[in-house]
């Protein structure tokens, strides 16, 4: 019994001897597999990127609403001349003095004189108009140029001016085709020209007038605002005439409550006078 027993345990023993290095390979192929798929070394370690903060929802600048500007409002207790004056400073302009000279509406009206046209003071009591002086100027027939009939009026002597100042003022306009002729239509309304013409530059210049080129005159009267600059260094203020063209067949233009003002450029002067164009051009 004993011998068998030795025996068995003799071959138990042999068996562990023979099992024990695979035993030790599975364990390091194990551990090797183990490495290559699922674990990670410390060196192989790395922290994920922080997200950038997501920044706080902002809430827009409020925003001003666009100003609506209440309409010029005429104080019938001052003189046409001083309301046309507070209109020009209801647009922003400042520093003005008037440039044409009378003192009185018809005392300015009549210095206007006429060139290859017929002028007559007319009557405007019943045209419910705020001025009170006015003129009828007729152009007889069609003329080699535009220029050739005219209504014209220099500005006010010794003022001082400089290159780039404003000449603003107002005029109400209308008029009537008279007959047709080569060159115009009895359908053709009555036509007009602004400009502030110098002998300085030899008539060349037109002081950048607005509104400019030919305008139409209406059967009804119609507030004009017009502005130009001085375009040169002037020895007198004199020299500088507002030159109304007339020549475009035969018709007539009634001006009445012409009035014009100087005032020093400025960008705010600048900026109102073409604002009271853009209100009051003619359309």
């Amino acid at each position: 019994m004993k011998s068998k027993k030795f025996l068995k345990l003799t071959a138990l023993f042999l068996c562990i001897i023979m099992l024990m290095p695979m035993i030790f390979a599975c364990g390091e192929k194990a551990e090797t597999a183990n490495s290559g798929s699922g674990s990670t070394t410390e060196a192989e370690i790395t922290e994920a990127p922080t997200p950038a903060p997501t920044p706080e929802p902002t809430t827009p600048e409020p925003t001003e609403p666009p100003t609506t500007r209440e309409p010029f409002v005429v104080d019938s207790n001052l003189s046409y001349w001083d309301q046309i004056y507070s209109e020009l400073e209801y647009y922003g302009l400042s520093g003005g003095t008037k440039i044409l000279a009378g003192e009185d509406e018809a005392a300015l009206m009549k210095g206007f004189s006429g060139g290859g046209t017929k002028k007559e003071e007319i009557d405007v009591s019943g045209d419910n108009v705020p001025f009170s002086a006015a003129y009828r100027v007729v152009t007889a027939k069609d003329t080699a140029n535009f220029w050739d009939a005219s209504y014209n009026r220099a500005l006010e002597k010794d003022h001082p001016i400089q290159e780039g100042d404003l000449i603003v003022g107002v005029m109400w306009v209308r008029g009537a085709r008279l007959s047709e002729t080569d060159n115009f239509t009895m359908d053709d309304a009555p036509e007009y020209y602004l400009a502030l013409k110098t002998s300085t530059d030899n008539w060349g210049s037109e002081g950048g007038v607005e509104p400019s080129r030919e305008q139409w005159a209406k059967s009804e009267w119609q507030k004009v605002f017009f502005y130009g600059n001085i375009l040169n260094e002037e020895p007198k203020s004199s020299n500088v005439q507002l030159q109304i063209f007339l020549g475009y067949g035969n018709q007539q233009v009634d001006f009445g409550g012409i009035i014009a003002f100087w005032f020093p450029w400025t960008k705010e002067n600048e900026m109102g006078a073409m604002q009271a164009i853009e209100d009051y051009y003619p359309r």
